[in-house]
């Protein structure tokens, strides 16, 4: 078949297959072909690409024993290390960066782990993996042995103490507040934002003495949003505060610059704010991504803390 024929046949297809469609069967193609235009394009949050982009890095951080040490240790990052990425690109390396290859039970609260290169890392492999949520999510990995559970985490149906290790990233922003916009359910819409520390209480019954929690959250100026809320320094306190008892509390700061994600203090990022139109409801929504001054897709900073139940 000659190039022009080729050409006219893929501007047919083109016009007959709905959109979505068509981009289906061009990333079958060249499953790269996302994440190829972002990198040429303005590298724009949330657009075409951008989720490709994001898990290629955090790969890269993976396969990389000093960046781990870094993030391990609270080293200062690499210059531009995520620029114009959320907050994800620290939360994961950092998570997986402390824990080990030993087995045991780990609660994921919030399914913040719900992707496949993460539950394929070493760190999780050995592990029995719970991931709750209050609804189910597009991706399941039933054939790694991950098991779900759709439940609140302000009322766990499991027994105290059944877990070694439990994780909660970027999920108790989300306590109490109107989650109708995730789960598309209207009995979601709630405005009880001191919830968290409901659930905080819960994540510490269900862990065995000695066992750690991982838990982040967006940091620094104070606000609620209505689907979400950015916590201060007043409101991890009282989070840690509602876990109860803990044998140590180990804290790390991270916070988005117009040069991408730096290690930093609380104090440096109390004023840090949040990028609003992200949960907005789609009728609110932009038509196209606002592209931030300083690049930024989600959270300015965001708290990650250990938690070691005593």
């Amino acid at each position: 078949m000659t190039r022009f024929l080729r050409r006219v046949c893929k501007r047919i297809v083109r016009e007959l297959l709905p959109p979505c469609a068509w981009r289906a069967w061009q990333a079958m193609r060249d499953p790269e072909r996302d994440l190829k235009a972002y990198k040429c394009g303005p590298r724009i949050p949330w657009s075409r690409g951008y989720g490709d982009h994001r898990t290629r890095i955090v790969q890269e951080a993976l396969a990389q024993p000093d960046l781990l040490r870094r993030f391990r240790d609270g080293l200062p990052l690499p210059k531009g290390w995520g620029y114009a990425v959320d907050e994800g690109c620290v939360e994961w390396p950092w998570l997986l960066a402390h824990l080990t290859s030993d087995p045991g039970r780990l609660l994921d609260a919030g399914a913040g782990l719900n992707r496949e290169f993460l539950l394929t890392c070493p760190s999780l492999r050995g592990k029995t993996i719970h991931m709750v949520s209050l609804s189910p999510e597009q991706n399941c990995f039933w054939r790694l042995g991950i098991s779900y559970l759709f439940t609140d985490l302000r009322d766990f149906p499991v027994r105290n103490g059944y877990y070694d290790t439990a994780v909660c990233l970027s999920t108790l922003e989300f306590i109490g507040c109107d989650v109708s916009l995730y789960t598309g359910n209207v009995t979601d819409r709630e405005d009880r934002p001191d919830d968290f520390k409901v659930a905080m209480g819960e994540l510490s019954r269900v862990l065995k003495p000695g066992g750690s929690l991982w838990l982040s959250v967006p940091f620094g100026a104070r606000r609620h949003f209505g689907a979400l809320q950015v916590f201060d320094r007043e409101l991890l306190s009282l989070a840690l505060q509602a876990f109860g008892d803990a044998a140590e509390v180990q804290e790390t700061f991270y916070r988005y610059t117009a040069e991408g994600w730096i290690v930093s203090r609380a104090e440096d990022c109390a004023e840090c704010g949040y990028v609003p139109w992200i949960v907005q409801s789609p009728a609110q929504r932009p038509k196209h991504f606002p592209v931030q001054p300083d690049g930024a897709a989600a959270a300015r900073a965001v708290a990650c803390v250990q938690i070691v139940k005593g």
